[in-house]
Parts: C-alpha cells; structure tokens; sequence
C-alpha cells in the first residue's frame, strides 16, 4: 500500500504542474486569441480525437496489464502502434482538404497536416511512459509529461503573441512530441524496442479490439456537440461549448487524474496477488465523491467569477453552460475508476458492450438538443446524458465486483454530508447578494473560504477517511523531505 500512496502523490503531483501549465496556457491564449481562432481549433481537435482513437486497437494498456511481458512483447506492441500512427497520419494528410470543406473552414488543412507528424512523433512517448508506469516508476512519468506540457504551454503563448492564431496549438503540439519523445528515450534508452515484429499481434489486436471499437464510440460522441456547433453555428459557438466543458474538467483532473495513472498498475498488481478489488473500489468511491462533489458544486455557483479570472471577460457566455455541465457532472464521480478497475480485471469486453448501449443513446439525445435548442441544448442535454452513462457503468461495475447498490450508497453517505456543508457558505453569499450568480472578485474569494471551512467542518463532524488520508501524505511529505536533507 505505500508503494501504492507514494505512486499516487507523485503521479497526482505530476497532474498538478501539468494542469497548472494547461490552465495558465489556457488563461493566456483566451485572451489573446479570440472565440472564433480558437474554435477552428477546437473543430481539429473533434476530428483528431475520432482519427486517433483508431491508436486505441493497438492500446499501450496492453504492456501495463500483461501479467508476464517479454521483449517480444514489447517489441510487438510498439510495431502495431507504429503502424497505426502512420495509417492515422496518412489519413489526415490526405483528408484535410476534404474536411476543411465540408466545415467551410479552410484553415483546418495546415493544422490537421502539420498534427499528422505529432501522431507519429508520439509513439516513443507513449511506448516508453507504459513501460515506466507498469514498474511503478511514476517519477519518471512526471518528469516526462511535466517538459512536455511547459513545452507546449511556452510553444502557444509565444506563438500566440507573435501572431500564429490557431497555428500556434498545432506547433505546439508538435514541441512538445518532440520533447517527451527525446526525454522519454533518455530515461528509458533501450533501443531493441524499436526492432519491428508483428508475432505476437494477434494477442494485442484482442485486447485492443475490444478497446479501440470503445474508445472509438466514445470520441464520436465527444467529438459531436462541437463538429455540430462548429458547422451548424459558428466555430465561436464550438468554442464556447469546448471551455465550458475545459472549465467543469478542473475538478476531474485535479482530484481524479493523478489518481487514475495510478490506478490500473495497481489494480492489476493487486489481482496478481490475489487480492479482492471490491473493497478498494468502494473505498476509493469514498475519497473521490468527497473532493469532486463539493468542488462542482462550489463551481456552479461561482461559476461567472470563475470564468472571468480563467478565461476573461470575452468567455462571459460560457459561464451558464458551466453551471449546467458542473451540476450534470456530479454524476459522473466513478467514471474515471470503472474502466481501469475492469480492464484490471479482464473486463474489456463489458466496458464494450457498456459503450455499445450508452453511445447511441448519448449521440441521439445530444444531436436531439443541438438541432433543436443550439448550444444551451447541447449543455442541457448532459443532465440525461451523464447520469444515464452512470447508472449503465456502474450496473456493469456491480455485477463484475458482486457490488450491491446499497453498498455504493452507503460508501458515499459521508461525502454527501460533507458536499451539503461545503454549500452552505457559498449560499449565503449569493442570498446576501440578491440571489445573482454575478459576483465580485471579492465577494467568490469569501464564498471559497467559506466552502473551504464548510468542507473541513464536514470532515470533522463525519470523520471522513480522507482525514486519514491526508494524515498519510502529509507523513510521506516529510520523509521524503527528510530523506533528501540528508542525502546532502
């Protein structure tokens, strides 16, 4: 289990500067680049998240979950994703032209053809950072995708500024593919990797059949509100849509994606062992519901401030939609944990079949709500989207770990009195100011220190685990701080 927490601080620490550069970068660029630049780039990145998901049939979680991995092993998987990345890259730069038709946004070809070579570039990063995290080495990790973000970051602000527009994402991408794939060789410079074999692909085409066809299902759903808002609207209304959702992402990727790298290693080392997952998974429901429903809901109501000191006055329309997707999103705590857990488990097959029913009925409802109420249609339509996908997931996740709904509903009883006190403060606030979500800078700081206390006097008073928890890290902290003192 230490070995577990100290993977855990150092892959949530890893999240943490990498959020920090995205969201600065993110701050930056709203304000140089206006909604409709941005949103030629949001359109190429709905296209490239379906063209790349075809990567996915030849998934690196393969060489994580892989009980016994040899060189052979190894070897195959980065042949099969070699190929993949340049069937991918090939498509893009041959289509280009075409889809920059059908969206009557000729931009979109430079940019699709340039991102065609990071696709390829991104190979050796990807192989390499498997590798690392199926040992545990999460150190490594860090230092991998933390260059590669303040790469990217540096790359589109200065680019930004020197007038790129759009470009400035794309050339970006392309400085920090170089950089992650030239550290990731430093840190890990075994060149036999890179010998092609393709003998052992049938094993990897079963495994990523299954995760490909899912993944594949999934970006078209992702991919759909802004390709629609983008051709049917404007790429400024994709664009709105794209940082709502960026906005209401903050507590996912602060609570839960450090958490999550670390998940599917130790999972699979626990079942390896013997262990039973059921505990764990309840348990880990318990310490997540307990940051992220207080932080989306702390959110929706400060959502205007929020937007502002984020993305800047010119975003102000996105801040209702974040108020919408952020109370949608409470539904959405175990989404994060359901598909590393199952793939631990051999369960790809289920999580498939679980995309199989929720995809279709998600692209239905949220084309339903664009054609017919536009961009706020879109936000609306996650209030059925999110907690059907949920009941679906979590349906599978039951009937695979012997998990009973009560259960669930008494693992996170606690965190739902904690998320009730967290509110209390912020309601005040807003009574004391006419019941209007259009507060001062002053006014969201004083309703976050009161959330702040309302979530610590819920702690306290429910004697949450998390307490526990953070009595833990804080312990690790200090040995590892004592460790490096005198290691001088």
């Amino acid at each position: 289990m230490n070995i577990v927490r100290r993977a855990l601080l150092l892959s949530s620490g890893e999240r943490y500067i990498t959020i920090a550069f995205n969201f600065a970068t993110i701050a930056a660029v709203s304000r140089i680049l206006t909604p409709v630049e941005i949103g030629v780039s949001v359109i190429c990145l709905a296209i490239l998240g379906m063209a790349m998901s075809a990567r996915e049939f030849a998934s690196s979680s393969f060489i994580i979950q892989r009980p016994v991995l040899s060189r052979r092993d190894i070897r195959g998987a980065f042949s099969l994703m070699l190929t993949v990345s340049l069937g991918i890259a090939a498509f893009l730069v041959a289509a280009a032209p075409a889809l920059a038709s059908s969206f009557e946004e000729y931009e979109l070809v430079p940019y699709l053809r340039l991102v065609s070579v990071c696709v390829v570039v991104d190979t050796v990063a990807i192989q390499v950072i498997a590798l690392l995290r199926r040992e545990m080495a999460f150190g490594r990790v860090a230092l991998i995708n933390v260059s590669g973000a303040a790469a990217a970051g540096m790359t589109t602000v200065a680019l930004a500024l020197a007038g790129f527009s759009y470009m400035s994402f794309a050339w970006a991408w392309l400085a920090s593919s170089v950089v992650t794939s030239l550290l990731a060789l430093a840190l890990w410079p075994h060149f036999w990797m890179f010998k092609p074999t393709f003998s052992q692909w049938r094993g990897m085409t079963a495994f990523g059949g299954y995760n490909g066809a899912m993944v594949l299902l999934s970006k078209g759903y992702e991919a759909l509100p802004p390709l629609l808002l983008g051709r049917l609207i404007s790429p400024g209304a994709a664009a709105l849509f794209s940082r709502g959702l960026t906005v209401c992402q903050i507590p996912d990727k602060l609570i839960l994606g450090g958490a999550m790298s670390v998940v599917l290693p130790a999972f699979s080392r626990s079942l390896r062992e013997g262990s039973d997952p059921k505990q764990p998974y309840l348990g880990a429901l318990e310490l997540i519901t307990c940051l992220h429903w207080p932080a989306l809901l702390a959110l929706a109501a400060l959502a205007y401030p929020t937007v502002d000191t984020l993305l800047g006055h010119q975003w102000r329309e996105a801040a209702p939609l974040v108020q919408i997707i952020a109370v949608a999103s409470l539904f959405s705590f175990s989404f994060e944990l359901n598909y590393p857990v199952m793939v631990a488990m051999g369960s790809i097959k289920d999580m498939f079949l679980r995309t199989l029913i929720v995809v279709p009925v998600s692209i239905a409802v949220m084309a339903t709500a664009v054609l017919s109420a536009g961009l706020h249609g879109a936000a609306l339509s996650l209030m059925v989207i999110v907690p059907f996908q949920a009941f679906v997931s979590l349906s599978f996740v039951r009937r695979r770990l012997s998990i009973k709904w009560r259960e669930i509903a008494f693992a996170v009883r606690r965190s739902a009195v904690v998320a009730g006190a967290s509110m209390v403060g912020s309601l005040a606030v807003l009574m004391a100011n006419g019941f209007s979500f259009q507060l001062s800078l002053i006014q969201a700081l004083f309703a976050g220190a009161l959330v702040a206390t309302g979530w610590i006097c819920g702690l306290l008073v429910t004697r949450h685990p998390l307490l526990d928890e953070m009595v833990n890290a804080l312990r690790i902290f200090r040995q590892a701080a004592t460790r490096e003192r005198f290691s001088f």
